[in-house]
């Protein structure tokens, strides 16, 4: 079972705005934390507040699992 600041609780709390038709920027209240590009059929998680300065984390297929790997991260 995860404790109330685990990963679970913050896939609960995390929100998704589309910033373009590939890419998505990921926010926990009103802080981002990263970003998710499709490219193809992957997804890549890019911790950062700043897109241009974020750092890659995690390449996955499917779109929750690259969300969680941000959250991990």
């Amino acid at each position: 079972m995860d404790s109330a600041d685990g990963p679970t609780t913050d896939v609960r709390r995390a929100w998704v705005e589309q910033l373009a038709a590939d890419r998505f920027g990921v926010f926990i209240g009103d802080r981002r934390i990263g970003f998710i590009d499709v490219d193809g059929p992957l997804h890549v998680a890019l911790r950062g507040t700043e897109y241009d300065t974020a750092v890659e984390v995690d390449r996955a297929i499917r779109f929750d699992q690259a969300l969680r790997a941000l959250l991990a991260a």
